[in-house]
């Protein structure tokens, strides 16, 4: 009998003990400000790693970087167009080449500043949206797909025709400011445009833009019965992707000091796509995700050695790249047909379900 208060206030204690570890689960399945200083953390203070490991070619090294961020912004603009506002366009390697070549013109031949060639540039990636996205509203699907895809070879032929007319091979970008000569400052810059773009994307996806975008996707009927012009928003989706495209159109030209019409080009569309398929269809973090997947990869698959030697066997891994690549994409949608966004939602489970089990046990 002496025992039972003291079972009483064991039970009585489990409901508060069950109710912190519930909210301690739930602040580590979403601790997404902590994940964003942490990464903002660790952009500032990565080019002064990367100085202690590299050294003398720290600039090199980060110069890679610098191009992951380029993707960054490519997959976020594709994410809008399809993953929230279900438009599969295939058209925006178009925006990214146009740009690149409209900076370059106005700065290397026309001389003018670059902050002016990045603004027309921007500026006329946008319009360019207008003009294809007004068309390509009526039709949908796999249609769209299609005609968008042949915009992007057209547009490829003319820069290409471009070129050949110029009597050149890449049209080179001179002009540059001399800061962004230096790969440390182009590194910053470029990723804070990445940190900016993600911040304001991020609360556009939860304005009522955003909202109508999901709509539209989840049921494209049930929208327009709720009010939703399906033109208008269907338009914003494009006009907005497109700008982003033709911002990391430009900053690449910035990147490589050069444009080439290869980035307008069925291969570059695949590019796109691939990061927000692997990384997660409607998911921001799922663009930064696959954008780090497609670009990095093939950094790293480039510093194994060729050949590797196995016992008196030699294998040129430098010729198995792409099948390398191929089959890396393939297991990853086989194992995360949602994307390696979903590793968050999974880790969660699994930190609930083991929560039940000691639960369970005590």
């Amino acid at each position: 009998m002496a025992q039972k208060p003291a079972m009483d206030q064991e039970i009585a204690i489990q409901p508060e003990s069950r109710k912190t570890a519930a909210s301690s689960l739930a602040f580590l399945r979403r601790p997404r400000w902590l994940v964003s200083i942490a990464g903002i953390l660790l952009l500032i203070v990565l080019p002064m790693i990367y100085d202690q490991v590299f050294g003398f070619s720290s600039g090199f090294q980060l110069h890679h970087v610098s191009l992951i961020g380029i993707f960054i912004l490519a997959a976020l603009a594709q994410n809008i167009l399809t993953g929230y506002a279900a438009q599969p366009s295939l058209g925006n390697a178009a925006f990214f080449g146009v740009s690149a070549y409209i900076l370059t013109w106005l700065c290397s031949d026309l001389g003018q500043p670059y902050l002016v060639g990045i603004l027309v540039a921007v500026l006329v990636s946008a319009v360019l949206g207008i003009v294809v996205g007004s068309p390509a509203l009526r039709i949908s699907g796999a249609h769209l797909a299609v005609a968008t895809l042949g915009l992007v070879t057209t547009v490829g032929a003319l820069l290409n025709f471009w070129d050949t007319t110029a009597g050149r091979q890449n049209y080179d970008l001179s002009n540059l400011p001399d800061f962004l000569n230096d790969d440390h400052m182009l590194y910053y810059v470029i990723f804070a445009i990445v940190a900016i773009l993600l911040f304001l994307s991020y609360h556009l996806l939860r304005s009522r833009v955003g909202r109508a975008w999901v709509a539209i996707r989840d049921n494209e009927t049930a929208a327009e019965a709720f009010g939703i012009n399906l033109t208008s928003y269907k338009l914003q989706a494009f006009v907005i992707s497109a700008a982003m495209t033709g911002l990391a159109g430009a900053l690449y030209a910035t990147w490589a000091t050069t444009a080439s019409s290869s980035m307008s080009s069925a291969d570059q569309t695949i590019a796109f796509l691939a990061m927000i398929v692997v990384g997660g269809l409607g998911s921001l973090v799922g663009s930064v995700l696959g954008a780090i997947f497609v670009g990095f990869l093939p950094l790293l698959l480039g510093q194994l050695p060729s050949p590797m030697s196995i016992g008196s066997f030699q294998l040129q891994i430098s010729t198995l790249y792409t099948g390398i690549y191929g089959l890396l994409l393939l297991l990853v949608l086989i194992f995360f047909p949602s994307g390696l966004s979903s590793l968050g939602s999974r880790a969660g489970g699994w930190l609930q379900r083991g929560q039940k089990g000691e639960d369970a046990n005590d």
